[in-house]
């Protein structure tokens, strides 16, 4: 290969398959401070196509550490602008943009992925990515900033521990974002005023945490290597790495076995109502809002559970943090 390619110098790493990289899509999530260095190393290596989704515009706050931006672009959507820089930086690949919420994005977008990266930084956002990696059966990494203090996680469908089984989060934080300090996401930006807590963030933790995540997408795509299979910590100020193993869990309602089987059954109480019934689904799966269905159809909050459920059936419980709907059996307690 000649000298002046660019990709030459990677092309002499043993294993390395510039092709198999050409034909590969990259679905990143979140091009704001790790993202944007996650973009700029996939873009430099020659991923075939990088597929960004954003639904935040640029601040002045935002120039300190994610790369992509300048002063001219403040305001604009940072999906259109990092699109338009990357190729700038590299005009072989093809980039494609979403301005909209992950949870707007057709499946079928998530499908064509090889691996999809999260780059999100509440529990609630992790937590649907990792229900619709698992759900499209996609390989994710997720990473997440707090001063100088990152965290990688890669999740192998029904291989490895997704967010759901991972131990790591207590259930009362899962409505929480990844802070110390409870930073609240609990309006829909664009629609309702948003609080939000301002998070402490240093370009050094960035780059650091975004060119891990972008080794882990490279070295999944080119089957290079181990992947991460436990949860890394990383502390910038000791400069110290902590590998947190972790076990997927039979029970987990996202990726267990035994609910994939069916074999999970929930106790439902004749007297108690629909809505008192979705209440205890809720703190049991650390959920929201759920819905539940039952034969496709959504049941009303105020009926009764007698009346509208067999001694056993096979239900659907949806909720705006699952892009994976729990399937379960449940079974109505005899008196």
């Amino acid at each position: 290969m000649p000298d002046d390619n660019r990709y030459s110098r990677q092309s002499l790493i043993p294993g390395w398959d510039q092709t198999t990289l050409d034909n590969s899509t990259v679905i990143l999530i979140g091009v704001g401070a790790i993202g944007s260095y996650v973009a700029t190393i996939l873009a430099s290596s020659g991923i075939g196509k990088l597929v960004i989704i954003e639904f935040d515009s640029i601040e002045l706050s935002n120039l300190n550490r994610q790369l992509l931006f300048r002063e001219e672009d403040l305001g604009k959507p940072k999906a259109e602008v990092a699109s338009k820089r990357l190729k700038e930086i590299n005009p072989e690949i093809e980039i494609e943009f979403y301005h909209k919420k992950m949870e707007e994005v057709k499946a079928s977008v998530y499908e064509k992925a090889d691996v999809i990266i999260g780059c999100l930084d509440t529990f609630i956002g992790r937590r649907w990515i990792s229900s619709m990696a698992i759900r499209v059966k996609k390989p994710l990494i997720l990473g997440g900033m707090f001063a100088f203090l990152g965290d990688v996680q890669v999740i192998i469908p029904y291989k490895t521990a997704c967010f759901e089984c991972q131990p790591l989060v207590p259930d009362e934080e899962l409505a929480q974002a990844c802070t110390p300090f409870g930073e609240e996401r609990k309006k829909d930006r664009g629609e309702e005023e948003e609080v939000e807590a301002k998070l402490p963030a240093v370009a050094t933790l960035s780059s650091i945490i975004g060119g891990m995540i972008a080794q882990e997408s490279l070295k999944l795509i080119l089957e290079l290597g181990a992947p991460l299979e436990n949860y890394m910590f990383y502390d910038g100020l000791n400069n110290a790495t902590t590998i947190i193993p972790l076990a997927r869990t039979e029970d987990c309602p996202a990726c267990g076995e035994l609910y994939k089987l069916e074999q999970i059954e929930f106790v439902a109480h004749p007297t108690e109502t629909i809505k008192d019934l979705m209440l205890r689904l809720a703190l049991t799966y650390g959920l929201e809002k759920p819905d539940l269905m039952v034969e496709g159809k959504l049941l009303e909050g105020k009926n009764v559970v007698e009346n509208q459920l067999k001694e056993k059936s096979v239900a659907y419980i949806l909720d705006k943090n699952l892009a994976k709907p729990i399937k379960i059996v449940i079974k109505i307690e005899k008196l």
